[in-house]
Parts: C-alpha cells; structure tokens; sequence
C-alpha cells in the first residue's frame, strides 16, 4: 500500500489542500500540518468512511483561555465515523494557548481576537491565520462546521458570559440545537449550569462566516469554566460532538471515547474531580512520555478506565475524591488495578488508597496512623532512600534528599484483616523514610522520623505506588514520579 499523504506545507492556495485532502483514502485517516514554519503551526486530523456521508469540519483552541476546547478536540480527533468525513483542527491558536491568554500574544483588542477576523460578507480576513483556516474549511467542502469555546459564567444563572450554551447560526439549524441541548443537560441537575440557547455567533467568528457564506450549518459550542473540572467541560463538548454525529447518522462505536487506541504512548488518567488540590496540571507538565488525560467520576461511571493504562490521584483531599467516587466508582477504580491496572496516589491520593478509613479503597496493607493530627504542616522535609527506592528517586540507598511536604499520611502496617472480597495483595514495600519532620496543630514533628515517604505494593494484576510527599513539587525529584508510573503500568511505555 501506499504510504499515505500527509500534508505538511503552509497552506496558501485551496488548491494544494484540494489534492492533499482528496488524496485521503476511504476509511482511512491523514494528517497533516497547518502553517507549517510559522508561530501557528499546528496538526490536523481527518477520518474519511468508507459510507458517503456529511461531512463535519471542528475546530477549537481560537482563545488561548480557553483549554477545554482544544483537550476535547484532540480526544475527538481519534474518533472514527460509519459515514462520512469528520475533519479536526484542535488548536487552530498555537501562540495564545502557550501563553494561556485569550488573545494573541502581542495584540490587543479585536486585533488580537482570532474569532473576530472572519467577516461574514468579505473575502478578506483580518490575519494571515484566519486565511489558513479559512482556506482550510473551504477545502473540506464541510456541511457542518462546529467550534468549541468556553465562557466565564453559567449564561442560565444570569451571566453575561455565554457559558454553556450552543450557539447556532441559522434559524433551520434550530430543531438540532434542541437535540444537542437535551443531549448534554441529561447529565446536569442543577438549573443554573444547564446549557442554553444562543445565537446567532458574533459577526466575524470562524461558525458566523461559514454559516452565512457557505450557508451551512454552524454550531458554537460553549463550556464554562467557572467552578467546574477541566475533566467536566471536556465531557460536556465530547457529549455535543457525539450527539450532533449521532444525530447525522455518522457515529460509531469510539464517539465519546478519551484516548485513541492506536496511540503509543503510556496512557495516563489524571484524577480532576472533587477533592483534587489546585496543583494537578503539574503532573501533566511533567509527563512528556504520557499521554495524559483528565478525568472526573462520571467518566469513571461510563467504564473510561478500560481505555488508560495507569490511574493517578493527586493531592486535595483524600476524603473528598473519595465522596467525588462514591461507592460505585470505588469499586470501578478498585476492578480496574486488579485486572492489572496502575494506581499512583500522591499525599491525598495516598490517604484515599488506605486500609483503615470507610471510604478508603484498601489497596494496600497501610493504615493512616495519628489521624487526628492530619493537619500536622507544610514544609521541607527529608527523606532516606531504601535500596528499593533508589532508582525511582535517582539516587543511592541511604541518600538523604530534600522533599516537600504537605500534610501527608503517617503510613504503619494495618492492623485489620484484609477486605474478603479483594484480590491478593503484597506486602508493601517500603521506598523511603522520613528523617525530619513538621509539627503543627498539636501534631509531634518526631513521630515522622521513620514513617514511611514511599511505598509500594501489589494488588491482585496491578500494582499500587504511594507518595506521601510531593516528588512533583520538589526540584530534581519530577522525575520519580514518571519512574513510578512506569513500574506501576509495568511498561516500557510503548504499547
């Protein structure tokens, strides 16, 4: 077979994209670059059915501020369709997302606004890159064009920002937009964060500027990120996606789906939902040989697991990600490391893996000990490294390192009997030990000294790492925690 084309030239004639888009064999994907050599370069998806259908052209990442957008589209980017073509550009704003500002880095203003430099009745556009993705769009000859964004507040509580909320362009185009509200809203309860309905989009947006001179379709859809997990908007525009490629009889079995199959990397799913502290996108920073996607308790409910190699729950409370859970998720997260699934928690995600709490999973034979001073400090403490724990911290057995801390557990042997229905589980394996301590809120700075830092165990498959410092806050020790994760997924990280 041929090797298929890829389209790796700054595009500046519809014609050349023409040939590389029509090259694209049916039932197939190609990829490709936009703006190549340019601050805007940036990758594009296209999956071609072998059934003739509509053809659906998403974009996102227009306002750096807006991440939600460009996370889901990449996630959708790995969709297939029965019918038709489904067409991704993610982060149509490479310079604005790197410096997480709504506009250009540079300019102010509407001059700074990608999603004003498409007019609605010209042929001029107002940047160079509003051209490319224009020429872009025209390429693809798209029936529906759609364009994820995010609002600051809930438009049904009174916001002035149009937060939750789709979008539509034309008037024919309302009996969809019914359809997509009535898809999304079915996982909200509260009546102030439900979606609504807008329109029609800003003159000079991408969705306007198709819609009136193409006179197709066009949706905008918009999150809010106010008060709510990255994990949770990323659901909310999967769940538009889906039900608008359902509703043109275009979806497959991977709509909604995180992760691509065929990707090659370690696939990571990072814990977002409640009880997560504010220093989760650290881990993401961190992990360049992961493919790490956020999720919340109701992705764990639709069985989201089954597509991730390794589970990590970060710092923010162990109780409250464990209420975040409920029982049920529980029991999904506890099923996933059994079949042989990764567990890594991290100070709270540490706490939440314990044996001795109600809402403990009992991964591990630990109990949380001197509960009642929890809330025992933050600081610099250190640390001594076992034999068992020296390659993962990079360091020798006996290295005394430096290490933060913020109000981990004392980690002791449990006490109880293992639960009677768990797997088998190993005996833990302790990594490093504390060798100073904090004290505060009553707590005694010397019942650290020689607690566990780290350890390590087996549960029934899978395996299960704990921290109860930060590694991920600590200069020089980042790197322990892709170690970890690497020998709790058992991977050389190419699947």
């Amino acid at each position: 077979m041929a090797p298929r084309p890829v389209l790796a030239t700054c595009l500046h004639g519809v014609a050349t994209l023409l040939l590389a888009a029509g090259a694209a064999l049916a039932g197939d994907r190609t990829s490709g670059v936009l703006g190549a050599g340019t601050p805007f370069e940036t990758r594009w998806s296209a999956y071609r059915a072998d059934e003739p259908g509509p053809t659906v052209v998403l974009t996102a990442g227009m306002h750096g501020n807006e991440p939600a957008g460009a996370r889901a589209a990449r996630q959708i980017a790995g969709w297939t369709v029965a019918s038709g073509s489904l067409i991704v550009l993610p982060r149509c704003n490479e310079p604005a997302l790197a410096a997480e500002r709504r506009r250009i880095p540079g300019l102010d203003g509407d001059a700074g606004d990608l999603n004003r430099h498409f007019p609605p009745d010209a042929a001029e556009h107002a940047g160079d890159q509003a051209e490319r993705i224009w020429e872009f769009v025209l390429a693809w000859e798209p029936d529906v064009v759609v364009d994820l964004h995010e609002g600051y507040g809930f438009r049904a509580a009174g916001s002035k920002s149009v937060g939750s909320s789709v979008i539509t362009s034309r008037a024919a185009d309302h009996p969809r937009r019914a359809m997509l509200l009535e898809a999304v809203n079915a996982d909200i309860d509260d009546p102030e964060r439900r979606f609504v309905a807008l329109g029609p989009p800003v003159a000079g947006s991408l969705v306007r500027a198709a819609s009136e001179r193409l006179g197709i379709e066009g949706h905008l859809f918009e999150t809010t990120h106010a008060s709510q997990p990255l994990s949770t908007r990323c659901r909310q525009h999967r769940r538009l996606v889906a039900s608008l490629l359902t509703d043109l009889g275009m979806a497959d079995d991977s709509a909604g789906r995180l992760v691509d199959p065929a990707e090659r990397r370690g696939v990571l799913a990072l814990f977002d939902g409640g009880g997560t502290g504010p220093g989760t996108a650290r881990f993401e920073e961190i992990l360049p040989l992961w493919r790490v996607e956020r999720v919340g308790p109701a992705d764990i409910a639709d069985g989201a697991l089954s597509q991730f190699d390794a589970l990590l729950f970060p710092g923010g409370s162990g109780s409250g990600q464990a209420r975040a859970l409920g029982e049920a998720g529980r029991g999904r997260v506890r099923a996933f490391v059994a079949r042989g699934g990764a567990f890594v928690g991290v100070c709270a995600g540490a706490y939440l893996a314990m044996d001795n709490y109600s809402w403990g999973l009992r991964l591990i034979a630990l109990d949380s000990h001197d509960r009642e001073h929890w809330r025992r400090g933050k600081g610099t403490v250190r640390m001594e490294l076992e034999a068992a724990g020296a390659a993962l911290f990079g360091g020798d057995a006996g290295a005394v390192l430096d290490v933060h801390f913020a109000q981990g557990p004392m980690m002791v042997p449990a006490q109880g009997p293992p639960p009677d229905d768990a797997p088998e589980r190993t005996a833990p394996e302790i990594l490093a030990r504390f060798v100073t301590g904090v004290g505060e809120n009553g707590a005694d700075p010397q019942m650290m000294v020689g607690m566990p830092a780290a350890a390590r165990a087996g549960y029934g498959a899978g395996r299960v790492l704990l921290f109860s410092p930060h590694p991920e806050k600590t200069d020089g020790l980042e790197p322990a925690i892709g170690r970890g994760l690497a020998w709790a997924a058992g991977t050389d990280l190419v699947r």
